[in-house]
């Protein structure tokens, strides 16, 4: 008898990827489906494993960090949807609080202040999900993700569900065990073995964090206070990757990435449509129909320049999607 195939009504065929990038860059793909429990994406595993969907399936949450390619890619983009609410968000009374894969850093940082928990505030203008944030230890103002961080669960590609203590995600400066990898894919029709089991290969479903018990009226004059500062700092209101280079170590000091950037007379600059932003120059904008192509450019151009002007290597910290 024939294996019955989960039926999954989340699904879209031939979609282009800008549609989903956060800067509206990215060409073609086969097909795009949206999960928001582990359930759903059991199903989808599912379905790839009978053909149903194309393989390899790559995972996203906003797509406010990657850079897709102009040509598209072969196979199935799996989007975390913000889920339910009262089941993506749960919080304890010792301040913990258990959250969803694809629940939104600027939800949840409006959730923890409505409720008195600081620490939070950070998220409030990072435009992307809990799981990217696991993955890349999204960062602003001086905190990161790992301050949070209590544990992650993930699904690796044999299916299987571990939790992975912080201290074991080897959180560094934008980046953690998970970072390394140009997209997470799975194609269930390679062989199965002990890389199956590579947390690299994982796909982070779940994370506990902390915050610190506070009055509610304080945590929201205090995300009201950040909101305000990165509104009037940076182009918030324009499309983009977010910051587009990590801060350099080797920077002179009170030096970030932007104000080399700016100091090496780069703001306003463009290659086709896009654009170093005028508001902050760690901050490529699109500013009508740019290209995955374009932006590469102008990101050599910028590194380039900088190089001769500082002497120091700019390291990017968006992620390039390898068609």
């Amino acid at each position: 008898m024939a294996t019955a195939v989960p039926r999954f009504s989340r699904i879209r065929c031939s979609e282009r990827l800008s549609r989903y990038s956060s800067i509206r860059i990215g060409g073609p793909v086969e097909s795009v489906v949206s999960v928001s429990t582990v359930s759903d994406l059991e199903k989808v595993l599912e379905m790839m494993e009978h053909g149903v969907l194309p393989a390899p399936l790559g995972f996203i949450g906003r797509g406010s960090n990657i850079l897709f390619p102009d040509e598209g890619f072969v196979g199935t983009l799996v989007r975390f949807d913000q889920p339910d609410p009262s089941s993506g968000c749960r919080w304890e009374d010792n301040g913990h609080v258990r959250v969803s894969a694809g629940y939104p850093l600027p939800a949840l940082a409006r959730e923890a202040a409505r409720r008195g928990f600081q620490g939070f505030e950070f998220l409030a203008c990072i435009p992307g999900t809990v799981g990217g944030a696991s993955v890349m230890n999204a960062g602003a103002g001086g905190q990161v993700w790992s301050d949070l961080c209590q544990s992650v669960t993930m699904m690796t590609r044999s299916g299987r569900l571990v939790i992975v203590p912080a201290d074991r995600m080897r959180y560094r400066y934008r980046s953690s065990i998970l970072s390394g990898r140009q997209g997470t894919r799975f194609d269930l029709s390679l062989p199965q073995g002990e890389k199956d089991e590579d947390l690299t290969c994982s796909v982070v479903l779940e994370v506990l964090l902390s915050g610190r018990p506070s009055d509610p009226g304080l945590c929201q004059e205090l995300l009201a206070r950040h909101l305000q500062y990165r509104k009037s700092t940076q182009p918030l209101d324009e499309p983009s990757l977010g910051s587009v280079f990590k801060n350099p170590s080797d920077a002179p000091d009170g030096y970030s990435a932007g104000r080399l950037i700016e100091e090496s007379g780069l703001k306003g600059v463009t290659r086709g449509g896009v654009m170093v932003s005028l508001r902050h120059a760690n901050f490529f904008v699109n500013t009508g129909k740019g290209r995955a192509s374009e932006f590469m450019e102008l990101l050599s151009v910028v590194m380039e320049r900088v190089k001769i002007r500082w002497g120091i290597v700019l390291e990017p910290e968006v992620r390039v999607w390898n068609a």
